[in-house]
């Protein structure tokens, strides 16, 4: 992992498409080796796919495709805790999506085998979503340490 300063461009800029619509996602390490990663879209979840596809190195989404940005951009995240919580995230996602597709398929009869097979898959469900809850509280919280310090909340008293 390079530096903060020998990093050759810091910030990058990418572009994505969403649709018909563009975001801008922008990445620029920190002091301390923190990376600040921000999306356009404005996420309300706290992440959203356009961060995180990038943080697996995934440009399909890109536009106006820029080796030197998407080279840039892997200079400043590769071999970063954030970047290693990206691969947890998306993993995550893969093994929830396929435990609800298991879902979908509902027993033909009432015989026990079928029950079983049906608890067994309610149980890998169960095991993915709190395994893809992990990941993006983990995620969630490291992306929030590169916004810097939050405003204090005024309590009500």
């Amino acid at each position: 992992m390079l530096t903060r300063s020998e990093l050759p461009r810091n910030p990058v800029m990418l572009t994505v498409a969403d649709g018909e619509t563009r975001h801008t996602v922008t990445a620029e390490r920190l002091r301390g080796n923190r990376i600040r990663i921000a999306c356009t879209c404005h996420a309300p979840e706290g992440w959203c796919r356009h961060r995180l596809d990038l943080l697996c190195l995934r440009y399909d989404a890109t536009l106006e495709r820029d080796d030197e940005a998407e080279f840039g951009f892997e200079d400043i995240v590769m071999g970063t805790p954030l970047a290693d919580l990206a691969d947890e995230v998306d993993v995550a996602l893969q093994d929830y999506g396929k435990a609800v597709r298991a879902m979908e398929t509902r027993p033909g009869s009432l015989d026990s085998g079928a029950l079983r097979s049906l608890a067994e898959r309610a149980a890998d469900l169960s095991e993915a979503a709190t395994q893809l809850d992990g990941a993006l509280t983990r995620f969630r919280k490291k992306l929030a340490e590169g916004q810097g310090p939050q405003p204090l909340s005024s309590k009500p008293g």
